[in-house]
């Protein structure tokens, strides 16, 4: 019994509460001002805290049956500062009471801002019954104002009685937004200098931009900037627009201001688009999205031309949503650009965001769901005005280079950019001597395997300052148009394979990389061969992956001409997204690459299929064919291993072989070769093991076992009959390299040779010959 009126006791409680709840809510709404009132201690009084509304949907109601007692009862308290209807169906009637009560003879104004509305029709009942006082609005020439002025300003008479009502009719085919306020003439005039003082400074600001940019564009003729320039205008009209001070240029046209603003509002977004493509670069380095940025573009200045001609014949909601859609396809846009690390990518996200976000929240303010006057008057501007000052420093950053190139073409001749270089080439050849010095020294008394490691890597980063030198010395002769002399040919394979060499002497970050020559035997460069090797040894040090991605480099020679010129292609892949052939830098990089071939008068471009990106170079060459005496005993002794069955193939290859001295021998079970190497710290020479897949003999099963019995300098090739065997399935299985039985007459001499370079290289190198892929047993 206790619990039950302890539960009855609780709910009185709870339904008490929800009555003062209530009441105070009551009290608030009720306890708001019913009337305006003007006097020597208020000069300004907004009608919605006065004033009630009703909203007749069917357009069909007279002012007669509006201020009747009928509909007097319908009316709901405003009880805000400022008005939001969003878009309204129907006209939206506010009546208040006004008492004006000054000592003074200052004319009492009725200022209404309201940007965008269609039709405003004042009513005093009082002083002049049913008529209408003034009609009003965008969708009347703007002669019908009574005070020409950027808002409709209503003079109250001198005549009107103590206490009075008004009525005001607002109907628009727009979102109605409107801040309704009885003011001083002395008040008017302040507020409306701060209004002009703020514009001023926005469109200062503009002006600033503006004559920057032309700078820029007369500087670097530059499309973007002439874009750009564009845009800052539109800003400029459209805030100019959407604060109504335009239509005094066109007192008897209607509409005007809604025309004016769509054009401005869409003709901006078209400029963002097109300049964004340019701002990034978008054709270069995304060109998929540029397609899509070109047709997005595209509409919107279609829809500027609609939009300005016939804004009445299409719902203000597909505008709204074409710019909405437009913002958020440009963000996933910049998200793009800065995940593949585009240039100043950085600057192009943060000013998408920012108008994003800003655009997203003046259109709630727009439709009445953000409440503020604050947001809705000056957040568009001031948010794409942040934005311009984003794009500003981010053009800076752009053009800094640019500019700095222009003045080094006006200020600087060729032979001051010359003298530079080698004045540069020769400090550094002073500074890296005393280093090379120091650390040989130092290689001679260290003691520690750490301290042998650590002296190993600032060797190789000495080297590479050397290299760096050689870069600059090289750069200044091509700017000097006096390349190096060659003063005799040199082969091409050992042109090829010093290249590799000075690549792996260089390389500092156990890079992968694979050159893979053909028909460049018996061939003999007659110039420009130290340019080509630099170019070689340049392509394979930029277009490293610094993963376990293997970059392959493909030299292949096409057959000479009748004046001794043969073409040189050279094709890297897959290149790393990083490389770009259209770079405005000034570097040693992909710029010095492009003048190598330049100089060469050869051509350039990457190809990309499926994400897939390759290189191909295609370079003209004076060269001519020497028989060589490939004889493999002039390097380091290294015994030749065949593992495979006796047929055709085999059988080639041997007779190939027979003008070796190097040891030769013949197994034809895996178990004979195993047994053959085992321990192979005893054996005094490398191997190079030729494996034929015939017999049964399983590739990958072949190499897992013969790996741990491989010394350090040993290689393994492959000789298979496998049309579908790829080179990079060969490696990836762990041989170093592949040969078709059907290349065997015309490239085994050459990859033998290459094997034994490499094992050469391997056995004096403390890098290990295992690559990650390979797996052991």
């Amino acid at each position: 019994m206790i619990a039950f009126i302890e539960l009855v006791w609780a709910s009185v409680l709870f339904y008490q509460l929800i009555l003062l709840f209530l009441l105070g809510i009551s009290n608030t709404v009720w306890g708001s001002n019913t009337i305006a009132i003007i006097d020597d201690s208020n000069s300004v009084f907004n009608i919605g805290k006065s004033g009630t509304y009703f909203i007749d949907t069917d357009k069909n109601l007279s002012f007669d049956t509006i201020s009747s007692d009928l509909y007097a009862k319908r009316f709901r308290p405003l009880n805000r500062n400022y008005l939001q209807f969003g878009l309204v169906k129907g006209n939206v009637w506010i009546r208040t009471d006004i008492a004006i009560r000054t000592t003074s003879n200052m004319p009492i104004l009725l200022e209404i801002n309201t940007p965008r509305l269609q039709y405003l029709d004042i009513y005093l009942p009082n002083l002049y019954e049913n008529q209408v006082q003034a009609e009003l609005g965008g969708a009347r020439p703007y002669n019908n104002r009574p005070i020409k002025a950027p808002h409709y300003v209503f003079n109250i008479p001198a005549n009107s009685p103590p206490v009075f009502t008004l009525y005001l009719k607002l109907s628009s085919d727009l979102p109605i937004n409107a801040k309704i306020e009885l003011k001083t003439l002395s008040q008017m005039s302040l507020d409306a200098q701060k209004n002009l003082t703020v514009t001023g400074i926005l469109i200062g600001i503009l002006i600033t931009l503006f004559v920057c940019n032309v700078f820029f564009f007369i500087k670097t003729s530059h499309p973007m900037y002439l874009i750009y320039s564009g845009l800052l205008i539109g800003i400029a009209v459209l805030h100019l627009s959407l604060h109504d001070q335009i239509s005094a240029f066109f007192p008897d046209q209607i509409n005007i201001q809604e025309r004016i603003y769509n054009l401005a509002a869409l003709s901006c977004l078209c400029a963002i688009v097109f300049f964004s493509r340019l701002y990034i670069d978008t054709k270069n380095y995304l060109p998929k999205i540029d397609k899509a940025l070109l047709i997005i573009g595209s509409i919107n200045a279609l829809f500027a031309v609609v939009f300005t001609l016939s804004p009445e014949q299409i719902n203000i909601t597909i505008l709204s949503s074409m710019v909405v859609i437009t913002l958020i396809l440009l963000t996933i846009h910049a998200v793009a650009a800065f995940i593949h690390k585009v240039p100043i990518s950085g600057y192009y996200l943060v000013a998408r965001l920012t108008l994003l976000t800003g655009h997203f929240a003046w259109i709630l303010s727009v439709y009445g769901i953000i409440p503020s006057a604050l947001l809705f008057e000056w957040g568009l501007t001031i948010t794409i005005i942040i934005e311009a000052m984003i794009h500003f420093t981010g053009i800076i950053a752009q053009t800094t280079p640019l500019l700095q190139r222009h003045a080094h073409r006006t200020k600087h001749s060729q032979t001051e950019v010359a003298d530079l270089l080698s004045d540069l080439s020769s400090r550094l050849r002073r500074q890296v001597n005393i280093i090379d010095g120091g650390l040989t020294h130092l290689e001679q008394a260290a003691t520690s395997n750490e301290t042998r490691l650590f002296l190993s890597s600032s060797l190789t980063a000495n080297n590479n300052l050397k290299n760096l030198i050689e870069r600059i010395d090289l750069l200044n002769d091509i700017k000097e148009n006096s390349p190096p002399e060659q003063s005799y040919p040199i082969s091409l394979d050992q042109l090829i394979d010093n290249a590799y060499n000075n690549v792996q002497r260089l390389d500092q970050d156990n890079a992968l990389i694979e050159i893979n020559s053909n028909k460049t035997d018996q061939v003999e460069i007659l110039q420009h061969a130290s340019i080509l090797q630099h170019l070689i040894e340049s392509l394979a040090q930029e277009f490293k992956h610094f993963t376990d991605q293997v970059l392959t480099l493909d030299i292949i020679r096409h057959e000479m001409n009748r004046e001794g010129i043969t073409l040189l292609e050279l094709s890297c892949h897959p290149l790393p997204k990083r490389i770009h052939t259209s770079t405005a830098s000034f570097d040693l990089g992909m710029h010095y690459i492009t003048l190598l071939i330049q100089h060469i008068e050869g051509e350039i471009q990457i190809s990309e299929n499926n994400h897939y990106r390759r290189l191909d170079i295609q370079l003209p060459m004076r060269a001519h064919l020497r028989p060589a005496n490939n004889d493999i005993s002039q390097q380091h002794h290294f015994d030749i291993i065949l593992l495979g069955q006796t047929d055709h193939d085999l059988q080639k290859a041997l007779t190939l072989l027979q003008s070796h001295i190097n040891k030769i021998e013949h197994f034809t079970t895996l178990e004979g070769l195993l047994d053959y190497l085992e321990q192979p710290a005893k054996r005094e020479s490398g191997s190079i093991i030729l494996v034929f897949d015939n017999g049964g003999h399983i590739p990958h099963v072949t190499q897992q076992r013969l790996l741990p019995l491989m010394r350090h300098e040993d290689q393994c090739l492959l000789i298979s009959n496998n049309v579908k065997m790829s080179l990079d399935y060969a490696k990836k299985l762990g041989f170093d390299d592949l040969i078709a039985c059907s290349e065997l007459e015309s490239q085994l001499e050459q990859r033998i040779s290459r094997l034994i370079q490499k094992g050469d290289r391997l056995r004096n190198t403390s890098l290990s010959r295992i690559k990650p892929l390979r797996k052991t047993p």
